[in-house]
């Protein structure tokens, strides 16, 4: 497995220094755990940022991921507390994979870090699911995942090990005989790595995508703000921003459209109650 420089940012030590240690007795070096990621060097090739959900210092979530991955980190994001659709957020910033504290041993961080420092993605069983029913709840159509992406992410969140995995696209392309390690029927092809790592980046590259469809406009989230954060009308809020109050009304509408687009469990949401939500989901309050 690859080795890398990492940087931890994570601001709960009882959880950063015990991880840094094992990361390093696993040959990684490791660089001191910080609590913001603006502490952390510029990244280079192969280098590995495990960055925790929430960080009470500069950026946190998405916004932390994409400032790593603008300095050169390949990031794996981890959190115990991040919902479905932060998660999803976190994927569609750029992140290499998403790592859940609570269900996570130490070995496993190790297994993550390398596979990311070595250019492959990251998929745990969690992530896997999300990214299925991310694509069921929001399809693009013929765009959407490929059999051999769906085929990936069912094994991967049936918790398949990695044979099984490659096995299961193994006999989506016809590239199987005889068995593999006695565990599963199959001779894995020696493309079926790459294979699996393309799978993967491309259900990646969709999540994104869809993610970007649903992200509020500049002028959206200028409705949301005044809105969501001070509870203005529709008046008062087209008075603030120079604009027809039926132009905040559309805007509004939108809004709540892409919030019930990127939250598939919510139902019967007011357009005000939609910029409440975003508002303090994007923290513009």
């Amino acid at each position: 497995m690859s080795r890398a420089r990492v940087g931890i940012v994570d601001d709960h030590p009882i959880v950063s220094y015990p991880l840094a240690d094992a990361l390093r007795r696993a040959g990684h070096t490791v660089l001191e755990p910080v609590t913001a990621v603006e502490s952390l060097p510029e990244g280079g090739p192969g280098d590995v940022a495990v960055c925790d959900h929430s960080l009470p210092e500069g950026r946190s979530g998405a916004e932390a991921v994409a400032h790593l991955t603008s300095r050169g980190w390949r990031v794996l994001a981890t959190s115990g507390v991040a919902g479905r659709a932060q998660v999803l957020d976190v994927v569609a910033a750029g992140a290499w994979g998403y790592v859940e504290k609570r269900f996570t041993t130490h070995a496993e961080y190790v297994h993550a870090v390398g596979l990311v420092s070595a250019g492959r993605h990251h998929v745990s069983p969690l992530l896997a699911a999300l990214l299925l029913d991310d694509a069921a709840a929001r399809p693009l159509g013929a765009g959407d995942l490929s059999a051999r992406q769906r085929t990936a992410l069912r094994a991967l969140a049936e918790g398949d090990g990695h044979e099984e995995v490659l096995a299961a696209l193994g006999n989506l392309s016809g590239n199987v005989s005889g068995p593999v390690s006695g565990t599963v029927s199959g001779t894995v092809s020696g493309t079926g790595e790459a294979e699996l790592e393309a799978a993967l980046a491309g259900a990646f590259a969709l999540t994104a995508h869809r993610r970007r469809i649903n992200r509020l406009s500049p002028r959206e989230l200028d409705v949301v703000a005044v809105v969501g954060c001070r509870g203005l009308g529709l008046k008062e809020t087209a008075r603030e921003l120079g604009i027809r109050p039926g132009t905040v009304a559309d805007h509004l509408e939108a809004a709540k459209r892409k919030y019930l687009a990127s939250h598939p469990g919510e139902k019967d949401l007011s357009p005000r109650a939609a910029a409440l939500r975003w508002a303090m989901e994007l923290r513009l309050c």
